[in-house]
């Protein structure tokens, strides 16, 4: 693929701005917890591949969306809100040990809100530092205390679930300070650049900006670039918004992140019916997810595709959609030509 659309980039990618796919388009089926990890921003991303090109081999950035397809999606995603933190701290001195006193002080103190990034940093960055014995040793109390709770809550089997993939790992303890959320079929989040992550569980489509950048910190046998990680991240302290797309028509739902490099579509089309997919200054893939079908191009070529079968588009090339007799569903991701410095966040997600 990448040899076609270099034959004729001006007409395989339009004048979206891009030279090349600007996206990376993924199907997940999370069986065992990925790493926690955020990706740099353009211009952090630059100054890694300039020092260090074998671990960071590009000097892009990589916000992601992930969009449920299974019924329930899990993940940790930012920090949660200080005050949960605090609560947790209380519940679970193993936490507190890891940290230490310090760290725990300021984080119970009254926080200036000029100074709660800061606060957030120490705490995070005094967590990963924490020595392998302290680490082993609190994960042991922890673990130990929390298979005596005759009903434990969703966070505390989370914890056990974790010690099960990746025993005597700091990330067990991550539950306690990122958010753990669930999506639901259909539903969507954004990650933004320099905010930390791990998808836990389930079955997602993650669209991305074409890059190889992962900073890892925990929850995995990887490269660990822990300084790195603690530096760049934004320590926003917050519940992450969930997302539901638009529907732009009775068969096509739009997922438009706040990014230009890519955007995607969920396209049912029933039984017995066609419908003519936009076109679009941007190359596309397409995706079934489910059903059958045959793709036309504009009396050029047709493709027969079912479950799994992909396609590219080149830009500005209309297709259309013809369904089989149970119908269609395919998933779309495209450079997102409907954003600008000015959309807002809300509009189109």
């Amino acid at each position: 693929l990448k040899n076609y659309v270099e034959s004729n980039p001006k007409v395989h990618c339009g004048n979206a701005g891009f030279e090349d796919l600007s996206f990376l388009f993924k199907v997940l089926s999370i069986n065992k917890v990925l790493s926690i990890q955020a990706h740099p921003d353009k211009k952090l991303a630059e100054r890694l591949h300039e020092s260090s090109p074998n671990v960071y081999k590009d000097p892009n950035h990589k916000p992601e969306m992930a969009i449920a397809l299974s019924e329930k999606v899990q993940a940790m995603c930012g920090f949660r809100p200080i005050n949960d933190i605090v609560k947790h701290l209380e519940a679970y001195p193993e936490l507190c040990s890891i940290i230490g006193e310090q760290a725990r002080r300021e984080l119970t103190g009254n926080i200036p809100f000029d100074q709660a990034r800061d606060v957030l940093q120490n705490m995070f960055q005094c967590y990963l530092g924490c020595s392998d014995e302290c680490v082993q040793n609190e994960l042991n109390n922890l673990l130990i205390r929390l298979k005596t709770i005759e009903h434990r809550d969703e966070l505390q089997n989370l914890m056990l679930s974790l010690a099960e993939q990746f025993p005597n790992d700091a990330g067990i303890f991550a539950p306690l300070m990122f958010n753990v959320i669930t999506c639901h079929k259909g539903e969507a989040i954004f990650i933004d650049a320099n905010e930390p992550h791990a998808y836990i569980s389930g079955e997602l489509i993650e669209c991305m900006a074409c890059s190889d950048n992962v900073v890892r910190a925990g929850l995995t046998p990887k490269l660990k670039d822990v300084d790195t990680l603690v530096n760049m991240l934004t320590y926003k302290s917050q519940s992450p918004d969930i997302h539901r797309g638009c529907f732009v028509d009775d068969y096509t739902l739009r997922y438009e992140p706040p990014v230009a490099d890519f955007c995607v579509e969920v396209i049912d089309v029933p039984s017995g019916c066609s419908y003519e997919v936009m076109d679009v200054d941007s190359p596309s893939i397409i995706l079934t997810l489910a059903g059958a079908g045959t793709l036309q191009q504009e009396g050029v070529c047709s493709m027969d595709v079912s479950f799994g079968k992909a396609a590219f588009c080149s830009a500005n090339t209309r297709t259309t959609i013809v369904a089989g007799s149970e119908g269609i569903q395919v998933t779309r991701a495209f450079t997102n030509v409907f954003y600008s410095d000015t959309s807002k966040y809300e509009l189109g997600f």
